[in-house]
């Protein structure tokens, strides 16, 4: 029993919470015990000391302590919270002063009871709000106090205050607090249960009471409910009253579940079998223990059949308990000698029997499941008796007397010795080991699963974070040793015993790039980590520090003579170009002397060396690397490499050839050829619009422009301040050259001279240049043209901007002066001459504080002489040249905005307004403006001619096609007299039409052509371009000739007139007869006559016939030429038998051997027969 007892204390110690968090303490002790020196964070090492590690393992068990001892707080105080609140809410309920004075008892007794709780051994350690807490329901008198009273539990305030909670068991009027070792029963009045007194009240301190259990154990607030049912009102109840009975019951469940959010077992406890007959006689004989057994039955947390429940179990156990009573009851009858005793226990199985059918009906009312509401947890029904009160109820007897005639059987009141039935192991044995089996409140499950999902979901990120954060340093840190061994691999590799400063650039560069780049060497590359990437493991202080060192070994002992050695090699190889060679000379010179040393001469050199040496996009790596490497091995100094004399003497010897004002000329241009004056740019002078209507022929950006040193601020404020500045410096370079250079103020002033004229002669060319490499952009149709035009003639005024910026330019003799004489004072100051020093004192002296623009004469004479035309130009110029360019994009805005703009165009060339005010303001302007302005302005004027002469074309064409064109394909081409072969004839109608006088080519031509064409002459032309071919003009010339000798003047029909005389006949045909519609010929051999025709005849009947006529033979051979242009057919069919008939006009006829010779006599020269017009006549598609 002693061991027992220990495992069970000592087992409770071990899963207790501080116990467990004790391990875990120790165990994380360990850790950082022996683990704690292995752990670096950022090249440190917190833990190594041992008094470190007992400082954190201090801090930790003093954390540990404050959790526990604040988690028994806030246990201790939440438990003071509940009872408390417990208590107040029951005093809530008391409002009359007998109700006021129980309250203060129960607080009284209550506050003992957890005084004695917290002292007692059994329970040390725990509180009150920890114990399982029961709730008794039931209705009024069902025994529930009594039976707790004679449970035989121990109650700790037993000594102190007895049993009772209050004085007297006679009934619970709210609710009593039973305060065992093992668990708290809550006793509620059985008005709570049945709510029939004053049911609004009742309910709702039923409901409040609940609300308080919920709000202060909000995990569980109860452990299980124990219902208790009289089996006395079983007995003598009506089927109507136990089922109220039962519905109170199940309401009250349901509520407990709804309430408090929780499903928990409910046991019920049938009260007062000592009511039953017999109840006492057959159980007499039993011991103290044996009557704290258990008496009932339990049922299976689930049922087998859902649907009835377990509920339904309760008549085939309660059948095995009967079987269980009359095994005994034959044993128990033989023992008793009472007879009326006898027949008691006899009856006693029966008696208990006979109630099975009310307690089957009740407990099926209470406990049956439906498909509205969890059914409750029914884990047993028991049968006990707390007290043996009262007259016992025979209802066997009852029940069968009547029919039978027997009497009663005598029954006796038990006496005053009361003892308890079948409770103790009852609330020990079965109530209180199950006091986990009921489930926590829905809320708080759902809390609990969300605390503990986030707490797993911490635990997991921690771990996570903390596995990733050490796995990343571990592999940094291998990444950094693995690269930095990669690294030295290949410097050893590419580092030969045969390597020097003439081993091929690119592999030096590369052996020294792998050792700058060692991890957190030189470069200190990978140093930039954070340092979650350091944690641990870092190694870098013990690569850093011989990478360096290696590194700074590489640029001494290779890098520093390649270096040393480009610079005599750039020497030796470029003595023709002197200024490159001073600075080359000069570059060398410093690395080996302190005194001049300039860190941005000697880089400067270097960076344009390698540029040159290694060009391209795809050297821009390679360049960047031995930049790098040369600031590097510049910033410890170049040691072990000497200067080489003779190659000093020998650049020396070269740069002393070149006249003095030569180098400080090019010394002048180095250094200020890229100055803080800003460059002269297009885009500056001209607006952002202008920007689209310029471009350059050499194909440079308009932004490309002239160095600043050679604009009017370069020369006032670089050239004339620096030039003598320039020669006195060169005295100072004499270092350089290895000699004193002492010039007298002569040659100091020839010298400046000399760099004068070379400056004078490099302003002249570049603005020379970049004038002629302007031009403003063609455009070949109106939309374009009059896009330029809009912004030549708008508020930029680009042509006058860009003249008059230039003018700024080179204006350097004048300059605007103004506000005070102290203006005046620093440009005169600046000039630096004697000349204008006398000017500035005459100037000081007259000028009033406030003066007007005042001209100061200053050098740069010699440069306006090259630009005198361009200067000259004034504002009158000026005003001219824009009125001309507002006349111009007038013009083509005019001829833009019409609807038709090429009919616009046609109507301009007609009116001759190219040819007018536009044209003769263009030429005008065109004559006063110098170059290039002048040929801009002749380009816009040929352009715009041009551009009219398109339009106008396009115009015609649009008429042509829509007229001419048109016409002739449907009634002219393809078809006789114009195609010799064709079998369709031109109808006569569709002839005049198209040739004859007001036709359509005449009118064509009157209305469009002929103010532009000169036909005075055979071949006609053009008298003014207006865009059409002189091919074109053809057709027009021969659709002339066409209608000359056609037609009539004024007619649009035509008509020739010939005459035919007859020849020649063979002699074996007697006559011969030509016909032409009505008119005729007869021929017979004889003198011959002219006869006159006209063609056509009338209409358009005019066929040729032909007819001989043999002697005595009553048959004529004859021949047709049918259609309107039989005549020219028959023409035709002559000549291409015989050639000279085109020009003798001797129609020779044959028809099946007989021939006839006719003359053909045309009234005119000019006519139409064989005219090569109407053969070569093609009307064309395009003008």
């Amino acid at each position: 029993m002693f061991k027992k007892g220990f495992f069970k204390w000592l087992g409770d110690i071990l899963c207790s919470k501080w116990a467990i968090s004790l391990l875990g303490l120790l165990a994380i002790s360990l850790l950082i015990w022996f683990g704690g020196p292995l752990v670096a964070v950022a090249g440190s090492e917190p833990l190594s000391s041992p008094v470190s590690r007992l400082t954190v393992l201090l801090v930790l068990a003093l954390l540990w302590g404050a959790i526990n001892i604040g988690s028994r707080t806030k246990s201790k105080k939440q438990n003071e919270n509940a009872v408390k609140t417990l208590l107040d809410g029951d005093k809530s309920n008391n409002a009359d002063s007998a109700s006021k004075k129980e309250i203060d008892t129960l607080r009284s007794r209550i506050v003992q009871a957890l005084e004695v709780l917290n002292s007692s051994s059994l329970v040390r350690g725990q509180s009150v709000y920890q114990l399982p807490w029961y709730i008794l329901i039931g209705p009024p008198g069902t025994g529930k106090t009594t039976a707790l009273n004679n449970s035989g539990l121990e109650f700790p305030l037993k000594d102190k205050l007895g049993n009772d909670p209050l004085a007297g068991i006679g009934g619970t009027r709210h609710c009593d607090w039973w305060f065992t070792n093992k668990a708290v029963l809550i006793d509620t009045a059985g008005r709570y249960t049945t709510q029939d007194s004053n049911s609004e009240q009742d309910s709702r301190a039923w409901l409040g009471f609940l609300g308080l259990l919920k709000k202060y154990r909000t995990r569980r607030p109860i452990n299980g409910a124990i219902v208790t049912v009289s089996l006395a009102s079983l007995l003598t109840q009506t089927r109507t009253e136990r089922t109220l009975h039962a519905r109170a019951i199940k309401h009250r469940i349901q509520e407990l579940q709804n309430q408090l959010g929780m499903h928990f077992p409910v046991y019920v406890v049938l009260t007062k079998a000592d009511l039953v007959a017999g109840f006492s006689e057959f159980f007499s004989d039993l011991s103290h223990e044996d009557r704290e057994q258990v008496w009932g039955m339990t049922f299976p947390e689930k049922a087998d059949d859902p649907e009835r429940g377990v509920v339904a179990l309760f008549n085939r156990e309660f059948h095995c308990m009967l079987r269980r009573l009359v095994e005994r009851m034959n044993t128990r009858m033989q023992s008793v000698r009472d007879i009326d005793k006898r027949t008691l226990v006899y009856e006693f199985p029966k008696q208990l029997r006979s109630l099975q059918a009310a307690a089957d009906d009740f407990l099926k009312e209470v406990f049956t499941p439906n498909t509205f509401e969890e059914a409750p947890m029914l884990r047993g029904v028991f049968i006990a008796s707390a007290t043996q009160e009262g007259m016992p109820i025979d209802r066997v007897v009852a029940e069968n007397s009547g029919g039978l005639g027997l009497g009663q059987i005598p029954l006796q009141q038990p006496g005053s010795d009361t003892k308890g039935y079948f409770i103790k192991r009852l609330f020990e044995e079965v109530i209180f080991p199950e006091q986990y089996l009921g489930t926590d409140n829905r809320n708080h499950q759902k809390q609990n699963l969300w605390l503990r999902r986030g707490v797993l979901a911490s635990c997991v990120v921690s771990m996570s974070v903390a596995s990733a954060l050490w796995l990343n340093s571990y592999r940094w840190n291998k990444a950094l040793i693995t690269q930095a061994s990669a690294a030295v691999d290949e410097y050893q590799q590419l580092i030969s015993p045969e390597l020097s400063e003439d081993t091929d650039v690119v592999t030096l560069v590369h052996a020294l790039d792998q050792l700058k780049n060692i991890p957190a060497g030189y470069s200190e590359r990978m140093l930039d980590a954070d340092e979650v990437e350091r944690v641990g493991l870092y190694q870098g202080d013990k690569i850093g520090q011989p990478a360096k060192a290696a590194y700074e070994r590489g640029l001494q002992g290779y890098f520093a003579p390649y270096l040393v050695n480009s610079l005599q090699q750039e020497m030796a190889t470029n003595d023709s170009y002197l200024e490159y060679l001073y600075e080359t000379l000069k570059t060398y010179l410093m690395l080996f002397d302190a005194e001049h040393y300039e860190e941005d001469q000697v880089t400067s050199w270097f960076s344009v060396f390698f540029e040159r040496m290694f060009p391209g996009e795809v050297n821009i790596p390679l360049r960047q690397s031995l930049m790098e490497h040369t600031k590097n091995v510049l910033k410890s100094g170049i040691t072990g490499v000497g200067a080489d004399d003779d190659a000093i003497q020998t650049a020396r010897n070269i740069l002393t050839q070149m006249p003095l004002s030569e180098r400080a000329y090019q010394r002048l241009k180095i250094e200020y050829i890229d100055s803080h004056v800003p460059d002269f740019r297009l885009t500056d002078v001209l607006g952002a619009e202008s920007h689209g209507i310029f471009e350059r022929r050499s194909g440079k950006s308009l932004s490309e422009g002239i160095s600043g040193l050679y604009t009017y601020s370069g020369f006032h404020g670089i050239f004339q301040l620096e030039n003598k500045r320039i020669v006195k410096n060169l005295m100072e370079d004499s270092w350089v050259y290895g000699d004193e250079l002492l010039l007298g103020e002569s040659a100091r002033k020839q010298v400046t001279q000399s760099v004068n004229d070379k400056y004078y002669r490099d302003y002249v060319y570049e603005w020379t240049q970049l004038l002629g490499d302007v031009r403003l952009k063609s455009y070949s149709n109106a939309k374009d043209g009059l896009a330029q035009a809009k912004v030549l003639a708008g508020s930029e005024q680009p042509l006058e901007s860009l003249i008059l910026g230039v003018q700024k330019q080179l204006r350097l003799t004048t300059l605007p002066v103004s506000k005070n004489a102290k203006v005046a004072g620093a440009i005169a100051g600046n000039a630096a001459s004697v000349a204008l020093e006398q000017r500035k004192s005459r100037i000081a002296r007259y000028l009033p504080n406030e003066m007007p623009v005042v001209e100061l004469e200053l050098p740069g004479k010699e440069i306006e002489n090259k630009f005198s035309e361009f200067l000259a130009l004034n504002e009158n110029d000026l005003s001219a040249l824009n009125e001309s360019l507002v006349l111009l994009h007038n013009y083509l805005a005019e001829l833009r905005a019409t609807g038709d703009r090429d009919s616009a165009a046609y109507k301009s060339l007609l009116r001759g307004e190219t040819q007018g005010d536009l044209n003769s303001a263009l030429s005008q302007v065109k004559d006063h403006l110098p170059l290039p302005f002048n040929q801009w302005v002749n380009q816009l004027e040929r352009q715009t001619r041009k551009l009219a002469k398109q339009g106008s074309k396009i115009h015609l064409n649009t008429i042509w096609q829509d007229t001419v064109v048109r016409e002739y394909k449907a009634a002219i081409k393809g078809k006789y007299p114009f195609s010799s072969r064709a079998r369709k004839e031109v109808r006569l109608k569709d002839f005049g039409r198209f040739f004859g006088y007001g036709g359509t080519m005449d009118t064509f031509f009157t209305a469009y052509l002929e103010p532009f064409v000169d036909t005075s002459k055979r071949n006609w032309r053009f008298t003014k371009s207006i865009g059409v071919s002189k091919a074109s003009l053809r057709a027009f010339e021969q659709a002339r000739r066409i209608r000359d000798v056609f037609f009539e003047p004024e007619s649009q029909f035509p008509r020739v007139e010939f005459g035919i005389e007859s020849v020649y006949l063979d002699q074996h045909i007697s006559n011969f007869k030509f016909e032409l519609g009505g008119q005729s010929m007869m021929y017979r051999h004889g003198p011959t006559r002219v006869m006159q025709f006209t063609w056509p005849w009338k209409g358009e009947s005019s066929k040729v016939r032909l007819v001989f006529t043999p002697p005595q033979s009553g048959h004529s051979i004859t021949k047709n030429y049918a259609g309107s242009w039989g005549l020219f057919r028959m023409l035709d069919e002559a000549a291409r038998h015989r050639s000279k008939t085109r020009k003798d006009h001797l129609v020779k006829v044959e028809v099946k051997g007989n021939r006839a010779e006719l003359q053909l006599l045309p009234s005119s020269v000019a006519h139409p027969f064989w005219l090569k017009d109407l053969e070569r006549f093609s009307c064309p598609m395009k003008l």
